[in-house]
């Protein structure tokens, strides 16, 4: 039985496989599909960039795809978002 954490694991890359497969490479969610991801996934955190930004942000070593090490660059700043927003009354 998996614990709470390595089911949180276990979403993430299935969420980011979601959309990396959408044009068949497990490794790339192109700009596109990013979109849809922040639109779908985490449209309460994402407000106040736009996803040409947040591509941009997160695409690190610019080859034009967010491979899944840059994507977790995603997850950390959306998962600080949401714990600040946990602390607010």
């Amino acid at each position: 039985m998996l614990t709470d954490l390595e089911e949180a694991m276990d979403s993430l890359i299935d969420v980011y496989h979601k959309y990396s497969l959408k044009k068949g490479n497990y490794h790339s969610v192109y700009k596109d599909d990013l979109k849809r991801l922040l639109e779908t996934e985490c449209p309460h955190y994402t407000k106040e960039k736009d996803a040409d930004t947040w591509f941009n942000e997160l695409d690190v070593n610019r080859d034009g795809a967010i491979n899944f090490e840059e994507f977790l660059i995603l997850v950390i700043k959306v998962g600080l978002e949401a714990h600040r927003k946990s602390h607010q009354v």
